[in-house]
């Protein structure tokens, strides 16, 4: 869900105190955005991207929620407070949307083949059904990589090969190399690198390549031992787009 998407589910948002509004797009930087602390800038940012005045300052009003025990502040920031955040959680965070992703996850087997890519499905799965939202973004990234990887292999290694002598002519220094299977993919390129070569060789169009890069950077901030925190509605967005986008698509 993204900033319109949240104020078209929410009627009335226009109408709404400002106190309330920041608390909700407080609520949107946490569970959306993955930020663990907010600063009044970020949330005169949410005012601008759904097009609403925001007040002239937000210093009265986050000391008022602060003294209603709503938000709490410390060195890095602000944040709502823990029951704070589960109300809004309970009312907002789209139960209905996490069931459309998990069986968006069950219908796939019967349009993917590929053994291994069923087995990061069903382990993409059983994380995301967990609460285990990291994990499930990183085995929907496996699920979309493996994917790719297979696809360039069965239709467009030619292509592909004649564009990485290209796309990274340092990789070829000691001699003209060319890839056949997944492991040589695995040792010879970064995923980074990959999705490059595919765009610049018209394997993928530029839409897929820009949805693979961002994936890739939620991957990592998954992944990769940092204070980012990676909730549902996060999770719900890199699953739906790579599955819509690029498993579904790139064929």
């Amino acid at each position: 869900m993204d900033l319109p998407g949240l104020k078209k589910a929410i009627p009335g948002l226009n109408e709404k105190s400002h106190a309330e509004k920041i608390k909700l797009f407080a609520w949107f930087l946490h569970a959306q955005e993955g930020k663990t602390h907010f600063q009044p800038a970020g949330i005169r940012a949410c005012y601008d991207q759904v097009h609403l005045t925001p007040p002239q300052s937000f210093g009265g009003y986050l000391a008022n929620l602060m003294r209603a025990k709503e938000v709490l502040k410390n060195s890095l920031g602000y944040r709502l407070a823990g029951p704070t955040r589960d109300a809004l959680d309970s009312l907002y965070a789209s139960s209905g949307h996490k069931v459309q992703i998990e069986q968006l996850l069950r219908d796939l087997p019967a349009q993917v083949p590929d053994l291994a890519e069923r087995t990061y499905l069903d382990e993409a799965l059983i994380c995301y059904e967990n609460g285990a939202f990291r994990a499930a973004v990183v085995m929907a990234w496996n699920l979309a990589y493996h994917h790719l990887c297979d696809h360039v292999i069965k239709n467009h290694l030619v292509d592909f090969n004649a564009r990485w002598l290209i796309s990274f002519p340092g990789h070829h220094k000691r001699g003209n190399k060319s890839v056949a299977t997944m492991d040589d993919f695995n040792a010879e390129l970064k995923e980074s690198e990959l999705i490059i070569v595919c765009r610049d060789a018209d394997i993928i169009t530029k839409d897929v390549y820009r949805i693979l890069e961002e994936k890739l950077g939620k991957r990592n901030s998954a992944a990769h031992p940092s204070s980012v925190s990676i909730g549902q509605l996060q999770t719900d967005a890199v699953i739906d787009d790579l599955v819509k986008n690029v498993v579904l698509k790139v064929r």
